[in-house]
């Protein structure tokens, strides 16, 4: 059944819609794949695996799932974030190159088992080349050799490694001392290479490293000028002790953490040190720095007011020269791992950003399961870090999961992070029976990520990775929040979002400085403001300019559209993506087909709220260039009464619909709905049936019956504004029958 409404758009708005007949003109196009979107899911050497954020608040999720690294270090330096584990943090600067955990260059996590990590390994003289555990070689000469980990292979080498920890450790040598895989000294990620410094007047300045116990340690160093970190920023190793390093003269920050093992090379305690006031002299003699482990003498400890056993302890400093750059550290630790920082001040030059996030879980018989997400923040570090807030001073977030029947008890990973000026960071953790109440530090904006659980079938080789996120928002003391992620279908979306959303895609129909941007979200959900992305997804694009195909394309989520011809225009996009190769019953194949009318004519009401990412100006060079966003009409679907599986098992089915147009806060288009229609098919599209719709004004309630309990169903939406836009969406099998 087709549903009218009247039109709201005067006939001159209808009309600037247009496209110009004879302009033959035709903008530059690329296309933009999963791992161009802003979220980009990175699996490490260690098989662990890590979501890195970029745009206007960067952030990291660290998946804290079975089989997971307990503590990690995180460190920016130079534009590149890292994640390390820290069975691999001994070896750094003198086994295992940073390159391994540059998070920023490595490839995004595929679909397939066969996804290689590319290493290049170098073996002293006189040692034949042996493959560590976990790596495959591909070619050996001489003293080198490459070869490649992949993402199940990982945690062999993660075993290595804390085989080779236990083994010193054993010896009586500290955690690093031994040689590493019968005497291999460099493993890099293939095609790694040394970041440039500017150039200065340079001098030598030695670093003495020092740990809990006053001997000299290896250790890796972040060095930062704070009178201007352009002129110095970057990590450095010391080896028994003493690291050396050409830098400029001036004043100085060093930041440096350390990990310490259990017998069985368990992280037990971790300390992040700072140490500031370095002076390197224009001339003369360069005094010696020391970075004394020792001087982390406060240990990190929250009391909550119901019980709750740490989960995850996130702890992270960023230092700032007095231009506003500098470079970030953090240490994260799962379970019970002792953490302790050096107390220091708020510095005379530059600044410094101290930041804790700590998760604590409730009783594990307990029925309704709970976790504290705490964070504290501050420009110094003070001695006293204990910490014990009131239950008064928290927000309630209570999270639902709907969870695809083929994962079976494997549990969706969920976490939430603080967001600051500087960005986030979030540890992912199981969530017990698809449910989570979280008390998070209230006055603080939050932001959420849940990742689909992984699954891997020796006989099926397919990593079934997804992520869902959702806008980032202030949640105030006392406030209750309720959420459940995955409710069906999910499909792609443009959303309705907040003001200055970390929408990981940016805005996701922009136009500005002359290019337009449109990325379609590969997972929407029953909220509006979620946005998805499923990497083990197939799926081919067609973008349409005035009618003309411009790009035919696999593996894409949209378009960015560079030189775009002045006036009016009507852009098309066709998006098919098929997830069947997970395994998944649910939404396995949409067909999506949008047509975005262009004014061609600047509006200042459409502009783009400060704080998302518009990549049609940033791809300008220039960022402060208007974004405008785009009447692109996007779909909300409330599927009533459907089991956490996502199943339903009433004869009748129910649907609200709602249809809209991407907003950012208040700015989207408000062009009337002209029309909606719900359409279903019981055998795989062959045949198709209009069903009973109401409404009218965007909001729509659709009914059909069900087939019988394991029958299969397609849903198909189309809906158009009285601007000409358009858009049609084919689900298969949104939900489960029975």
């Amino acid at each position: 059944m087709l549903v009218t409404a009247a039109a709201l758009c005067s006939p001159a708005a209808a009309d600037a819609s247009a496209p110009t007949a004879a302009d033959a003109a035709t903008p530059t196009v690329t296309p933009v794949t999963p791992a161009g979107s802003g979220a980009v899911p990175v699996v490490l050497p260690t098989g662990d695996r890590v979501v890195v954020h970029t745009g206007a608040s960067a952030g990291v999720a660290i998946e804290k799932g079975a089989g997971a690294s307990d503590a990690f270090a995180t460190f920016t330096v130079g534009g590149d974030h890292y994640v390390v584990p820290s069975e691999a943090v001994p070896y750094l600067g003198h086994g295992l190159d940073l390159s391994l955990f540059d998070t920023t260059r490595l490839a995004p996590m595929p679909s397939t088992e066969g996804h290689h990590i590319p290493v290049v390994l170098r073996y002293a003289a006189g040692v034949t080349p042996t493959a560590p555990a976990g790596v495959t070689f591909t070619s050996v000469s001489g003293q080198t050799a490459t070869g490649y980990l992949t993402p199940d292979s990982g945690r062999a080498f993660a075993q290595a490694l804390r085989d080779a920890i236990k083994a010193d450790l054993a010896a009586g040598r500290p955690a690093g001392t031994g040689a590493l895989f019968g005497g291999l000294t460099s493993m890099a990620e293939a095609g790694a290479s040394t970041p440039v410094q500017p150039h200065y007047p340079l001098h030598i300045l030695q670093v003495n490293t020092l740990d809990d116990t006053g001997a000299a340690a290896n250790m890796p160093i972040i060095l930062v000028n704070t009178d201007d970190a352009r002129a110095f920023a970057a990590e450095t190793f010391s080896y028994q002790g003493v690291a050396k390093v050409a830098v400029p003269a001036g004043h100085y920050a060093a930041l440096a953490f350390t990990f310490a093992f259990d017998p069985q090379a368990n992280t037990a305690k971790m300390d992040l040190v700072t140490s500031d006031g370095i002076t390197v002299p224009d001339s003369g003699t360069v005094p010696a720095a020391t970075v004394d482990a020792r001087t982390a003498t406060s240990p990190i400890s929250f009391t909550t007011q119901k019980p709750a056993t740490t989960q995850s302890l996130d702890v992270q400093v960023i230092r700032k020269s007095a231009t506003g750059i500098g470079v970030g550290l953090g240490v994260s630790g799962s379970g019970n791992i002792a953490a302790f920082v050096t107390p220091t001040p708020k510095p005379a030059v530059g600044s410094l950003a101290y930041s804790l996030g700590w998760v604590g879980a409730g009783p594990a018989s307990d029925a309704d399961s709970y976790r504290y997400n705490l964070e504290e923040v501050s420009d110094r570090i003070d001695a006293n870090q204990s910490y014990t807030p009131a239950d008064s001073s928290l927000a309630t977030l209570k999270h639902t999961v709907n969870l695809d029947p083929h994962y079976g008890t494997a549990q969706a990973l969920l976490g939430s992070g603080y967001v600051t000026p500087d960005g986030y960071q979030m540890a992912e953790l199981p969530v017990p029976n698809g449910a989570v109440t979280e008390y998070v530090t209230g006055g603080g904006t939050w932001a959420s990520e849940m990742a689909l659980p992984l699954i891997f079938d020796p006989n099926n080789p397919v990593f079934a990775f997804g992520i869902l996120d959702d806008d980032a928002r202030k949640y105030d003391a006392g406030e209750t929040v309720a959420r459940t992620w995955g409710h069906a279908p999910m499909v792609p979306n443009f959303g309705q979002h907040r003001a200055g959303a970390l929408d990981p895609m940016g805005c996701q129909a922009c136009s500005g400085a002359g290019n337009v941007g449109v990325l379609l979200g590969m997972l929407g959900d029953g909220n509006k403001d979620t946005t998805g992305l499923d990497f083990s997804a197939a799926g081919t694009g067609q973008l349409y300019w005035n009618g003309q195909l411009l790009s035919s394309d696999t593996n894409r989520l949209g378009y960015l559209l560079q030189n775009v011809p002045a006036g009016p225009a009507k852009l098309r996009m066709v998006l098919d993506f098929d997830r069947t190769a997970s395994g998944i019953t649910q939404s396995t194949k949409t067909h999506t087909d949008v047509t975005i009318p262009i004014s061609g004519k600047d509006d200042p009401s459409m502009k783009l709220p400060a704080g998302t990412d518009c990549a049609a100006a940033d791809v300008s060079g220039d960022p402060t260039a208007p974004c405008q966003v785009l009447p692109a009409l996007t779909l909300n679907y409330q599927l009533n009464s459907l089991t956490n599986r996502n199943g339903s098992q009433s004869p009748v089915q129910n649907l609200v619909l709602h249809v809209g147009h991407m907003s950012y806060g208040d700015v989207g288009s408000r062009a009337g709905i002209d029309s909606a229609k719900v359409s279903v098919s019981f055998d795989d599209g062959a045949t198709w049936q209009d069903v009973a719709t109401h409404g009218g004004g965007g909001t729509y309630a659709a009914h059909w019956s069900n087939p019988a309990p394991g029958g299969h169903v397609e849903l198909r939406v189309t809906a158009t504004d009285c601007l000409g836009g358009s858009i049609t969406q084919t689900v298969t099998d949104p939900y489960t029958v029975g």
